[in-house]
């Protein structure tokens, strides 16, 4: 059998600036949706490729997601099922917003609501439970690439609340290859609760860079003293921006004994990106106390 050969839309530079125009400017009309479907087909990889990125965008318009799904299971090139994989992370994300992995949410009583309403939530259900189960097969898989693995894992990190997504996120972060560390410690951060161990065991100096940053990264949005103590003990680095991560994360997770000194001593950092940093995080720090004032001690809503 012979293997198919490569064919080049001569037009394939212009098709990826409209996509990309498309992309950065939300444009999804009528014509914008079918200009993608269009090109989801497109025999040039390059174009099938910037297609699936922009079809993000359209999920739930006719044929869309089938094309997507399609590429995810069929496509011969792997980076197009990364980036179609990639674009089905909306799917996973609407419906964590639907509740539909609560129970209340998912057994809505529909009874008294119009039948278009419940059309579209029985829709929306069918199409998040499709995407759910194939990108937990294309990670439970290990006869599938570990790029292909790596990137339905980050597709899926909007559920690690639940069990099967942690025991995944926990062997990856064990693995070998250094781009399924980095895809774990990512996925922790939607989540960091649960992972203030792992997460605590890579802010350390000694750490590569890029994980030691992902792992700051992930810690942002938590409230852990613990994690906050973990990235205190790293503002000796000698890297500007481990550095700027550390400050920001620091003044998120707003747990530092003396955090305005901190801040405003590296204000005064010899590199520009910390100063700016470090006023970032002062500005950040002062309008989170702000707020907590606000509701604490005065007693407004947020």
């Amino acid at each position: 059998m012979t293997a198919p050969t490569y064919q080049e839309d001569p037009r394939w530079r212009e098709i990826l600036d409209e996509l990309s125009r498309i992309r950065e400017q939300e444009d999804y009309g009528a014509d914008s949706v079918e200009f993608i479907r269009q090109h989801l087909q497109s025999p040039d990889d390059r174009v099938r490729g910037g297609a699936a990125l922009a079809a993000e965008g359209c999920l739930f318009e006719p044929y869309v997601l089938d094309l997507l799904i399609e590429m995810v299971e069929a496509d011969p090139n792997v980076a197009i099922r990364k980036a179609a994989i990639q674009s089905l992370q909306g799917v996973i994300r609407e419906g964590v917003e639907q509740q539909l992995e609560d129970v209340a949410g998912a057994e809505a009583d529909f009874e008294y609501a119009e039948d278009w309403m419940e059309m579209e939530q029985e829709r929306l259900r069918d199409d998040y439970l499709r995407v759910k189960n194939l990108l937990l097969g294309l990670v439970e898989d290990e006869l599938e690439s570990m790029e292909v693995r790596e990137a339905a894992l980050a597709s899926l990190s909007d559920l690690g609340f639940l069990p099967v997504v942690r025991e995944w996120i926990g062997g990856f972060i064990e693995h070998q290859r250094k781009s399924a560390r980095l895809v774990a410690l990512h996925a922790m951060g939607k989540y960091p609760q649960y992972w203030e161990a792992e997460l605590a065991r890579f802010i350390t100096p000694e750490t590569d860079k890029a994980l030691l940053m992902e792992a700051i990264s992930a810690s942002y949005s938590s409230r852990s003293a613990q994690l906050a103590r973990r990235i205190e003990g790293i503002l000796g680095h000698p890297d500007p921006e481990v550095l700027s991560y550390a400050l920001l994360a620091l003044a998120n997770i707003n747990q530092t004994e003396n955090l305005g000194e901190i801040l405003q001593k590296y204000s005064l950092h010899p590199d520009p990106r910390v100063q700016e940093a470090a006023r970032k995080a002062i500005d950040h720090f002062s309008r989170k106390n702000f707020d907590h004032y606000l509701r604490n001690e005065l007693g407004y809503e947020e």
